[in-house]
């Protein structure tokens, strides 16, 4: 078990036909005869901030571009979602940024990423495209610091070359899928 994603982008809402209840047979009929696969928005209730730009619908289908890719184990993924907290300068790491967003603090980088489950929800657009561009912004000083942790520099913290190349791996793939969920788009966690 762990956590994958998927992202879509220019989502566009589906009505469910009346009398037919979501992820019965029916449903599942009626979809394979749509051509398509439809995703479920589900927005989670306590981080609205993620949710925004989501339409006001259950059931949405593609028109653009998907992508998947496993983010890891549940464990591996807090390390990883830990050491993008660190790296980014956060002294606490993922802790850190689960404190400031408990003493009322939002928008910095990485936040929306860090704060939010690692088992399910979904991330809308608005909170891809700031995303996307802390990806972008941060890269260089991140990347400088997995350096250091690679070369065996840093005073606390050391990689090995799987954990280099883990992070770098990751690190891309959410900066695509960000990218990609920034046009009309969600990134779900399952």
């Amino acid at each position: 078990m762990g956590l994958d994603i998927s992202v879509i982008s220019q989502m566009r809402p589906v009505e469910i036909p009346e009398g037919i209840e979501k992820w019965s047979d029916e449903y599942y009929d009626w979809e394979s005869e749509r051509g398509g696969h439809l995703w479920t928005v589900y927005q989670m209730e306590h981080f609205p901030h993620q949710g925004e730009g989501l339409p006001d619908t259950e059931v949405v289908e593609a028109l653009g571009e998907e992508y998947g890719f496993r983010a890891g184990s549940y464990s591996g993924y807090g390390e990883w979602r830990d050491d993008l907290a660190t790296a980014a300068g956060y002294q606490g790491g993922a802790h850190e940024v689960w404190r400031r967003v408990d003493d009322g603090e939002y928008g910095f980088p990485f936040e929306e990423l860090i704060n939010f489950p690692d088992n399910e929800g979904v991330i809308g657009p608005v909170a891809s495209q700031k995303l996307y561009k802390d990806f972008v912004e941060q890269e260089e000083k991140i990347m400088k610091n997995i350096d250091e942790w690679y070369l065996k520099i840093h005073p606390t913290k050391s990689y090995d070359k799987s954990d280099f190349k883990w992070f770098i791996d990751k690190y891309n793939d959410w900066k695509r899928a960000f990218k990609i969920a920034s046009d009309n788009g969600m990134v779900i966690f399952h």
